[in-house]
């Protein structure tokens, strides 16, 4: 009896002593948390690609997570994605991207929420600092509440919690008045006056900048993916026969990278290939001649300087009059919208010539062309950029 019990103490104590080993060695320096506002927005893609990047660039060794916010005030508007834990980028990059984004920016109900994940024991929080990155896209929260109110529930809802936590703001695509409620909402949080970006590549960098912890900016930083593409790298990832260079080689975003195969015997159309930085290398994606778009930012294509094909078309005003980009947002909204409204008051001044309502400003070309079908006063006018017939701006 009296041997039973010693060995069942000796158990006990070897437990206890695994248990406080853990309880010592687990807990992660850093742990982060993305907290994505996924209300409606055109621009959401901008955002999960700046998040997978910023996520991508952090060591594996810091915990990281994912929540999102938006939706009805009155309903479930937050949830977490990706719970916390090591050596998740890719995941976070997968999860973030596979948001479908609906309904209004509910800011106040993630933040209270990512404090609550914060207070529970397990999973660990960092020892050396925790933090929630916050990337706005709507403002800062829809649902009314004045900026005593949200300043007061956060403060209570984070002494509750009994820990520091590190707040970082990104507002992305923000008008000034969106801008001044969610400084105002920053406050709240005793963070600092938010990071405001207009575009995506700004998003990226930034969000680099305010995800990695200030101790480790200098030594924990990795070399950015762009930095290592060349046309030899390339030729590692793809090469589908003796005889061919890759020229014309761009990169983007820190997360596509673009070449053309040219042969070196005879004369011949470039091919273009795109590869994609994913799970932290680059992976060879598609290679023929006319590129379709399939889910990579416009903008991200003008960068690399090609006219991918099968772009939605953008609507970048709804009426007075209705305005569409048809390039697929190569032109832009803002420009779509200036060519629309100049070509508009040409009009009702009496500057455009004949029937068909010609009109030239600079590279713009505008006229009211006959359809094939229907009556001539129901076709939309157009103008197109510098001769080139993808480069229209449809207005009807």
């Amino acid at each position: 009896m009296k041997r039973w019990l010693l060995i069942t103490g000796a158990v006990v104590v070897v437990l206890g002593l695994v248990a406080g080993g853990l309880w010592v060695f687990l807990p992660p320096d850093h742990r982060t948390t993305f907290l994505i506002d996924s209300s409606e927005s055109a621009d959401f893609r901008e955002v999960a690609d700046a998040v997978g990047t910023a996520a991508s660039n952090m060591s594996a060794d810091d915990s990281l997570a994912l929540r999102r916010f938006g939706g009805a005030c009155d309903g479930a508007n937050t949830a977490e994605l990706v719970s916390p834990g090591t050596g998740q980028a890719a995941k976070i990059g997968d999860e973030v991207r596979a948001i479908t984004p609906s309904g209004k920016a509910t800011l106040l109900s993630g933040i209270l929420a990512a404090i609550d994940d914060f207070s529970r024991t397990y999973p660990f929080r960092g020892d050396k600092t925790n933090r929630v990155v916050v990337v706005a896209r709507n403002g800062a929260d829809a649902c009314g509440k004045s900026a005593d109110e949200v300043r007061a529930i956060i403060k209570e809802r984070t002494e509750k919690a009994g820990v520091k936590i590190d707040f970082r703001f990104v507002g992305h695509r923000l008008t000034p008045e969106q801008a001044k409620v969610l400084t105002e909402l920053a406050a709240a949080t005793d963070a600092r006056e938010p990071r405001l970006t207009k575009t995506s590549d700004e998003l990226v960098t930034t969000m680099k900048e305010v995800s990695i912890p200030a101790d480790l900016a200098v030594k924990e930083v990795k070399v950015a993916p762009c930095d290592a593409v060349t046309p030899d790298s390339l030729k590692a990832l793809h090469m589908p026969e003796p005889g061919l260079v890759y020229a014309d080689v761009k990169c983007a975003q820190d997360r596509w990278a673009f070449g053309k195969l040219r042969t070196t015997t005879i004369e011949s159309n470039d091919m273009p290939v795109l590869f994609e930085y994913k799970d932290g290398a680059w992976r060879f994606v598609k290679a023929q001649t006319d590129m379709p778009c399939d889910g990579v930012p416009m903008e991200v294509w003008k960068k690399l300087d090609f006219f991918c094909v099968d772009a939605p078309l953008v609507v970048c005003r709804e009426d007075n009059p209705r305005v569409m980009d048809l390039s697929g947002g190569w032109i832009g909204c803002e420009a779509a919208v200036d060519i629309a409204s100049r070509y508009r008051t040409a009009i009702t001044a009496g500057q455009t010539q004949g029937q068909g309502q010609f009109w030239e400003s600079g590279d713009w070309s505008c006229s009211w062309p006959y359809e094939e079908r229907g009556a001539h006063f129901e076709a939309p006018h157009r103008c197109a950029q510098a001769g080139d017939d993808r480069l229209i701006v449809q207005i009807s």
